[in-house]
């Protein structure tokens, strides 16, 4: 799998993913890096939209992507401007976007403006089919997941959080369950999230507060000692996830075995929905 950051949010989460060895990442930006392996320095702008006028051609540098494309960007600062003209030169892969909403509170009147532009022609696009789907992460709520932690580290933090989940999602998406059936999402559910669940009590913890779900897939990680030895779990489950059930709303699960002492639910939400919400 492969993974395109734009800007510096984009290039923190693709340096996150490539400490997995099952991705090759794409780092675009203005800045200069010490390390340059497979960075594509663009020339600094000062504006939106002169990054976005700004054209490369990207060929030769994305030549060696064969498979899956994630495309990562946040929709604060001006970098993000190329963000439309990259994707043009990534169609032929049929990318998923990534898409972090930064902390709208702490943005001024031109970078809500630049936000929710953006944020909205992703996701007309998204609809249109010009590209598979946009995952959308709101880092305000993703930022409660992380307690107290030093200021140098909280943009690491809150990578790792966004980038683990779905890490780990992507994993049992090219797994069998040892028990259930994950549904492939309709084609017109192209505007989703993602996040986490308790086991225990079912509570719910999605990135983004989605309006109008319309799928949902559970992924439950379980301790492979437990599914061998708990007779109630299978059980839990299933109660767990018909307690979901609503009507226009599909649910589907899949139970996974995994060597880590403590047990995981992941989940995706989706919807056909284009998000408005402005605060």
């Amino acid at each position: 799998m492969n993974i395109v950051g734009l800007g510096s949010a984009g290039c923190g989460i693709a340096d996150r993913f490539g400490e997995h060895e099952q991705y090759k990442t794409y780092k675009i930006d203005s800045d200069t890096y010490t390390e340059q392996l497979n960075y594509f320095q663009l020339k600094r702008q000062d504006s939106f939209q002169k990054y976005e006028n700004q054209t490369y051609d990207l060929k030769d540098y994305f030549k060696n992507i064969s498979d899956e494309v994630y495309f990562a960007v946040a929709g604060s600062g001006d970098t993000p401007g190329a963000t439309l003209w990259v994707l043009e030169q990534l169609k032929k892969h049929y990318p998923n976007v990534l898409y972090m909403r930064p902390d709208i509170e702490l943005l001024n009147v031109e970078g809500e403006l630049k936000e929710r532009l953006l944020r909205g022609v992703l996701q007309e696009y998204a609809r249109s089919a010009a590209f598979n789907r946009i995952y959308l992460v709101d880092n305000a709520i993703v930022e409660n997941f992380l307690g107290d932690i030093p200021v140098t580290k909280y943009y690491d933090s809150l990578n790792d959080i966004i980038v683990s989940t779905l890490h780990m999602i992507n994993v049992f998406e090219n797994s069998s369950p040892l028990i259930g059936s994950l549904q492939k999402p309709q084609t017109c559910n192209r505007i989703a999230t993602f996040g986490v669940a308790d086991l225990e009590s079912g509570e719910e913890n999605l990135f983004y507060s989605l309006d109008l779900t319309r799928e949902r897939c559970y992924y439950y990680a379980i301790n492979k000692a437990r599914l061998e030895k708990d007779g109630t779990l299978i059980k839990k489950i299933k109660n767990q996830v018909k307690s979901k059930i609503q009507e226009n709303l599909r649910v589907s699960y899949g139970v996974f075995p995994t060597e880590y002492e403590q047990d995981y639910v992941f989940c995706k939400a989706y919807t056909s929905q284009i998000q408005l919400q402005k605060d």
